[in-house]
């Protein structure tokens, strides 16, 4: 291992370089790597001794690094452990884990034999945990801690056991044990066990086979298996090397869960393809803190993160005074102008002039600090950014890009900042990658006021193979020429890619406007009052809000507007004068015009007390509104509207 402190200063050049922009796209060519695997095995060969993942073992503790060498050791000795316990070419590995050197380990020792991993999160409920298993049959399951464990023999009948058995990270022996035949190994001594054995005869080299089963959300229904191959990931993989500005040595900062498309295919393939360090967030209430610490080069995060830096930074800016309070308004200007004279949105434009490298220092040099200060780019996914959000991370001096994907897709469609500087575009989703083809269906939608709306459908190396034992529903969403039926709404306008909701998510008022509730969800939840929001409305006059707030920061503007409210949270939420008033305020500050048209603004809210979550099974594990549950649980409050 090496220590903290030892250095490793990036390179000039990158690891590799730009894909030629008309090169073909159905298969690996050259010296693509064909597998995640291989794909490893060369940048362990090529940064060898350099850093690859750093983590924290325990609350405390100092952060631990392992090299590149290390880590392709531990995959191939955990790729021969489970050869020897009986997993084979197209079999399938369940992980119950959190991001993890033993995490990524087992994605690709799964990998070197031509087995595909399943991922699910440990918050997850055991009963998602039993259809996954059940649905997936995985050959063994490797399991966080006892705690796991445990729920995990609470949850699994009998006959769905994995037959080789659990794998238990940790010290802990088992608490709770599965039934008489399913062996439980200890991490470590299954580690040590493939480390002395014998040496791998065969290498997996499919580029077609089964990767990952990812299973989707399940927003209206069970989990689906999105069946990826190597090909999918790797197609996305490789047509973003060479593009973004990331070097070998750079550091990054991953909390994105690995369990989801986004993450594992950007956070961690995308990083050791491009030999960069990884570094996980131990405490995800502390991003900022270990950024600090760790100095990222890039940032890849959800709306939601993005969100609150915006609303914590502006909060602070508008309770400045005295002298730190014009120089907030002076670097506000003067990052404007500068911006607007370079004319681009999206890319950061370095301070020019005495004055303007004087309130970028001041100002904006401070804001950068608090993420480390050395972040070249950041990406947002996994959901809509709102433009007001990512013009200010443009201000405060970051590339901000914003991408679109699904699981389905690998996830990546399209992005701004992979066509180059100066041709991101705020308000889309930039232009598809590499290699990928959309079309928009307007026949799928037919609004007549956007009559340039329709279902996206995506073709290129990045569709899936199709959901796992489920044909029917595979037919559902492909076209017969192969394209995938996304389920978004959007547009196409000069090349670039415009996401303006969901097909299924958008409703009719009874006066036949259609509403798009996606965006205007985004926009309310830059309210430092709002949490989480949803707009609602189907074959009704007006449309509702459904909404969680910011009990403290609700408090706090009632008690600053005169505005009683009783003590007890459920009851304030329930009180008519809040209501009036956070909706009045939301009215005047939040769904404003162009944003919001006149018949898309809320004459009604309903305030719930209780954040959304996975445990009260109102959110995904992905932070996805289980809209049909949120629903029925304010069925009579709805009614009475």
């Amino acid at each position: 291992m090496i220590s903290p402190s030892d250095g490793f200063m990036p390179a000039k050049k990158m690891a590799w370089p730009k894909q030629e922009k008309d090169r073909q796209w159905e298969q690996p060519e050259g010296d693509d790597p064909r597998t995640l695997y291989q794909m490893l095995m060369v940048s362990q060969e090529r940064f060898g001794d350099e850093p690859c993942i750093g983590y924290i073992p325990e609350p405390g503790m100092q952060r631990i690094h392992i090299t590149y060498n290390e880590f392709g050791d531990l995959c191939t000795s955990v790729a021969k452990g489970l050869r020897d316990i009986g997993v084979e070419k197209g079999d399938r590995v369940a992980i119950i884990v959190d991001n993890s050197v033993e995490w990524a380990a087992v994605s690709y020792g799964a990998n070197a034999l031509g087995a595909a991993y399943t991922a699910m999160y440990t918050h997850q409920h055991g009963k998602d945990w039993s259809f996954i298993i059940s649905d997936s049959t995985p050959k063994a399951v490797v399991v966080a801690n006892t705690e796991v464990l445990d729920k995990l023999c609470d949850a699994l009948d009998d006959d769905a056991w994995p037959p080789s058995g659990i794998i238990l990270l940790g010290d802990e022996p088992a608490n709770k044990l599965p039934p008489t035949g399913v062996d439980v190994r200890m991490w470590s001594e299954f580690v040590a066990a493939g480390r002395s054995s014998d040496d791998l005869e065969e290498i997996a080299d499919d580029w077609q086979a089964l990767s990952t089963l990812i299973y989707t959300s399940g927003t209206t229904g069970n989990p689906k298996g999105v069946m990826l191959s190597n090909w999918n990931t790797l197609s996305n993989v490789l047509c973003v090397q060479g593009v973004f500005e990331l070097y070998p040595g750079d550091k990054n900062a991953a909390f994105l869960p690995w369990a989801h498309s986004f993450g594992s295919t950007f956070d961690l393939h995308w990083m050791i393809r491009m030999g960069v360090h990884i570094n996980l967030i131990s405490d995800l209430t502390k991003i900022a803190d270990e950024c600090i610490e760790i100095k990222p080069s890039a940032l890849l995060a959800v709306p939601r993160v993005w969100n609150k830096f915006y609303d914590r930074v502006n909060s602070q800016f508008e309770a400045a005074t005295g002298l730190k309070k014009i120089f907030v308004g002076k670097a506000q200007k003067s990052a404007e102008r500068r911006i607007a004279k370079a004319g681009v949105q999206c890319d950061s434009v370095q301070p020019s002039g005495f004055f303007d490298k004087l309130w970028d220092k001041l100002v904006w040099g401070k804001v950068r600090a608090r993420f480390g200060g050395n972040i070249r780019f950041c990406m947002s996914g996994a959901a809509a950014l709102s433009p007001d959000v990512a013009a200010f991370v443009q201000k405060v001096g970051f590339n901000c890009y914003e991408g679109y994907g699904l699981t389905e897709t690998s996830p990546l469609v399209s992005a701004n900042g992979w066509m180059g500087k100066g041709l991101s575009r705020l308000n889309t989703v930039g232009m598809p990658a590499n290699g990928v083809r959309v079309e928009i269906d307007t026949s799928a939608w037919d609004d007549p006021d956007r009559p340039d709306e329709g279902e996206i459908v995506v073709y290129g190396p990045n569709v899936m193979q199709g959901y796992w034992n489920l044909p029917e529903a595979t037919a559902e969403v492909m076209t017969d020429d192969g394209g995938f039926r996304t389920g978004d709404l959007g547009k196409m306008v000069d090349g670039y890619l415009s996401i303006t909701g969901r097909v299924k998510s958008q409703f009719k008022l009874e006066n036949g406007k259609y509403v798009s509730p996606a965006p205007l969800e985004e926009n309310l939840k830059l309210s430092p009052l709002v949490e989480q929001a949803v707009l609602d409305g189907r074959n009704m006059q007006h449309t509702f809000l459904i909404v969680h707030p910011s009990i403290k920061a609700l408090r706090t503007a009632l008690s600053e507007a005169g505005v009683a409210c009783p003590d007890d949270n459920n009851e304030m939420c329930n009180d008519s004068n809040v209501k009036k008033w956070l909706l009045d305020h939301l009215k005047e500050n939040n769904m404003t015009a162009p944003k919001w048209k006149g018949y898309e603004v809320a004459r009604n809210i309903i305030l719930d007390s209780e954040e959304w979550s996975v445990d009260n099974d109102l959110m995904t594990p992905s932070l996805k509104v289980k809209l049909r549950n949120l629903l029925k649980l304010h069925d009579e409050a709805i009614k009475s509207l």
